[in-house]
């Protein structure tokens, strides 16, 4: 029987039960519809929340750490913060037709306290920067949940801050993630 801390290997690593010498290799997708993607804006007057559960998550993993790879892409337009006005004016601001895509690879996945560190590249708005966050996994009668987040500033991606009652957004944009897998 395999025990969590033996699927987290398996799911974040690919070296756990690694057949030395052999070719191996495991893929997952997060769940669509049960996976989210949020982005968390804050503005002096209130706080600003978009979610999207239409995205891609694939993870494939091998023996080999090199060849490891995440790799996370959602359309800018599927984030919903339950104000169309906002999602339209959302979409303006970052250039979603220009750049409709934000797009996460990974670089490394290492073992880190309760969870890993992952490290990759983040394409926002035409800009690719290097990005590092933690990801805790829990296990759940048949699959497995990864949380995460992380803060970028929107200026490193050249996206102009809104503002309202011209007063402009605070820089920091949070992103978090809640990924669901079958194990």
């Amino acid at each position: 029987m395999n025990t969590p801390k033996t699927l987290l290997a398996l799911f974040l690593t690919g070296m756990a039960l690694a057949p030395t010498g052999a070719a191996w290799a495991k893929s997952y997708q997060a769940i669509k519809g049960e996976s989210t993607l949020s982005y968390l804006l804050v503005h002096p007057m209130h706080k600003i929340t978009g979610v999207s559960k239409d995205f891609q998550c694939q993870v494939d993993l091998s023996a080999d750490t090199v060849s490891s790879q995440i790799k996370v892409s959602a359309e800018i337009r599927t984030f919903d913060s339950h104000n169309s006005s906002r999602d339209s004016h959302m979409l303006e601001v970052v250039d979603g037709i220009k750049y409709p895509r934000v797009e996460f690879s990974s670089q490394s996945v290492k073992p880190e306290k309760d969870g890993y560190l992952v490290t990759g590249i983040l394409n926002f708005h035409g800009v690719s920067k290097p990005i590092n966050f933690h990801v805790t996994p829990h296990f759940l009668g048949g699959k497995v949940e990864i949380t995460g987040a992380f803060d970028i500033k929107l200026t490193d991606f050249k996206v102009d801050r809104p503002s309202l009652l011209m007063v402009p957004v605070h820089d920091d944009l949070r992103i978090g993630f809640d990924l669901f897998s079958r194990e």
